[in-house]
């Protein structure tokens, strides 16, 4: 797909005026919601903004049109609730995360490429940004788990094991491939050489376990958020606080750095989500108030637009620049457990407990 310049058309939608302010865009839905028989754990946007995937606890990862709304070839199973799903960078394979392992999907086909297995249930992974490489990270007991990365084109494990058995909950790689950290329970997060697995004796540590990671595009720092209610950026090169603790009043469940990496955003149990600057931590306008806790956050790819998830019932867009809600309340009926933005920044799709995925799309008049 080509870069979009003042006016485009993509998946049937009309994009204009992009010199106007990202609040005066409209927020409507591009198509039925996309039923599911159960919870749905996990969302992600292809590359290319062709398909859709939703992480279902039926077992089943599922992949949608985004054009038309409509279900691509059978359901994708798998051995327990698929959580997380992740696209590689060519937009050719998907991945699910589930009990005793990951699997990897050909998008076109439906084929089975490989199985990456676990001891327990895979609850993170990615794609290394240059399509080598998948992370994946485990629960494999109540405090244990297991990380680890495979060959993304033929499922075989590349080295052992990573870092120390934590039960895993986040993973990320930096934008160009060199870095990657993994967190879990042990208050800890650990960065490795994302080329060979190789540990790098670099750690960061909060007050609580870690359960998001992020980096800045240009590696050099890593965003936290944690359990002990605060977020932090941290330099990937020592593991040195480079800002004082991002505080909020409850748990921190997601953080994202910007794509340009000037701010980053959290999102909090505390009923809101902030935008703080990234080289000096502080807040950038008011918290971006919530009717419920946050519980997860995305920048969309243009750095134009920030997407919240509730522990309610809704989601939520804003204005990045003004901390200004965008649109009108993007309603479930249960908790939104996922989201993600399409590459255009113009579609957002959202998965909820209520058993529905919804794709929303913003035009700015």
């Amino acid at each position: 797909m080509s870069t979009l310049s003042s006016a485009a058309l993509i998946g049937g939608i009309i994009i204009a005026g992009m010199g106007l302010r990202a609040e005066e865009a409209m927020v409507t839905p591009l198509h039925p919601p996309l039923v599911h028989p159960a919870d749905i754990h996990g969302v992600a946007m292809s590359p290319d903004g062709r398909w859709a995937a939703t992480g279902c606890a039926d077992h089943f990862l599922r992949v949608w049109d985004v054009t038309t709304g409509r279900l691509h070839g059978e359901p994708l199973p798998h051995e327990g609730g698929v959580y997380p799903v992740a696209f590689s960078p060519d937009s050719k394979l998907v991945a699910g995360g589930s009990d005793k392992g990951a699997k990897l999907w050909d998008v076109a086909s439906g084929r089975l490429v490989a199985t990456l297995p676990h001891p327990g249930f895979v609850y993170a992974l990615a794609f290394r940004p240059d399509g080598g490489v998948i992370l994946t990270s485990s629960h494999d007991s109540k405090t244990d788990g297991t990380a680890r990365l495979w060959d993304a084109r033929t499922g075989a494990p590349v080295g052992g094991t990573i870092g120390d058995h934590q039960r895993f909950y986040a993973v990320a790689f930096s934008p160009d491939s060199k870095l990657a950290a993994i967190s879990g329970n042990g208050d800890v997060a650990q960065l490795f050489d994302a080329q060979t697995g190789k540990m790098l004796g670099i750690e960061v540590r909060q007050g609580g376990s870690i359960r998001s990671l992020s980096f800045s595009p240009d590696r050099t720092k890593l965003l936290t958020g944690s359990l002990d209610h605060t977020a932090r950026v941290w330099e990937t090169s020592s593991g040195q606080p480079l800002t004082p603790p991002l505080p909020h009043d409850d748990q921190v469940r997601a953080a994202a750095f910007s794509p340009t990496g000037a701010s980053v955003l959290t999102g909090s149990m505390d009923k809101t989500a902030r935008l703080w600057d990234a080289a000096t931590g502080r807040p950038l306008c008011p918290p971006l108030q919530h009717p419920t806790g946050v519980r997860c956050v995305a920048f969309s790819p243009d750095g134009k637009f920030v997407a919240t998830g509730c522990y309610g019932d809704t989601a939520h867009i804003w204005d990045a620049a003004t901390g200004q809600p965008v649109g009108g309340t993007l309603q479930h009926g249960k908790l939104v457990r996922a989201l993600a933005f399409g590459p255009d920044s113009r579609v957002l799709l959202t998965g909820s407990f209520d058993k529905t995925a919804r794709l929303w799309r913003i035009d700015i008049p």
